[in-house]
């Protein structure tokens, strides 16, 4: 009879620790499913905020290269009256082209969802792979318009504004800019000279180059951007 009791003793201790394992074992299948769950709503948010920070970088890129293909513009025109007669050079209005030439803006982003993600260790939540490729080529090519904006915007600080500010009137060419002066400047200037020599069209083509090379890395942030309003649009 001892040995009985015993067996059914142990049949009934087995079955607790059974029903224990199969107890802890829905625990941490529940919390796996709710960990998975948070971790989805948490990457959906995620993706629809940086879909709708990028579409606001994506205005704000197509507007800035508007300006650069404006400024591109006005390089050339400006290029093309060197060495031209004086009648040549008065048909075009010389400070205003100068002015759009050397009034350039460097581009920012606005970037508080993606600091946010990285900072927060939660780029590992977002299981599409080509996202995350994608939002590193952002990163890389903002690194290379940095470059490119230091490059354009010294060639202007120290070599085309002193330039100018020798062989020009700056409050002509102000006069289209921040200025906005009503009157022009009372000292005769004399553009032809100033389109017959060789240093003024050195200056233009260090600003061409400055802009094209700034222009053509705004064209690939542009692509990058379009990918990854694509990639969180679904």
């Amino acid at each position: 009879m001892s040995q009985n009791k015993f067996r059914k003793y142990l049949l009934y201790a087995l079955g607790e620790i059974i029903l224990v394992m199969i107890g802890i074992l829905l625990a941490f299948q529940v919390n796996s499913w709710k960990e998975a769950r948070d971790n989805k709503s948490l990457e959906l948010q995620m993706m629809a905020d940086l879909n709708s920070e990028f579409k606001n970088n994506l205005t704000k890129i197509r507007a800035s290269i508007k300006q650069y293909q404006g400024t591109e513009q006005a390089i050339r025109l400006l290029m093309s009256k060197m060495k031209a007669t004086p009648q040549e050079i008065n048909l075009i209005n010389t400070d205003s082209l100068i002015a759009k030439a050397i009034d350039v803006f460097d581009y920012r982003p606005t970037q508080n969802t993606l600091t946010e993600i990285l900072s927060s260790g939660n780029l590992k939540f977002i299981t599409k792979d080509s996202l995350k490729y994608k939002l590193l080529d952002w990163s890389a090519e903002l690194n290379e318009i940095n470059e490119a904006w230091l490059t354009l915007d010294d060639f202007i600080q120290h070599m085309v504004i002193p330039y100018l500010t020798e062989n020009v009137s700056m409050r002509n060419i102000d006069k289209y800019s921040l200025m906005a002066w009503e009157e022009k400047s009372k000292f005769e200037i004399d553009y032809n000279t100033l389109f017959h020599d060789l240093k003024f069209e050195n200056h233009l083509d260090n600003i061409g180059w400055g802009v094209v090379n700034y222009k053509l890395v705004l064209d690939r942030l542009e692509l990058v951007i379009e990918n990854i309003i694509r990639l969180t649009d679904d």
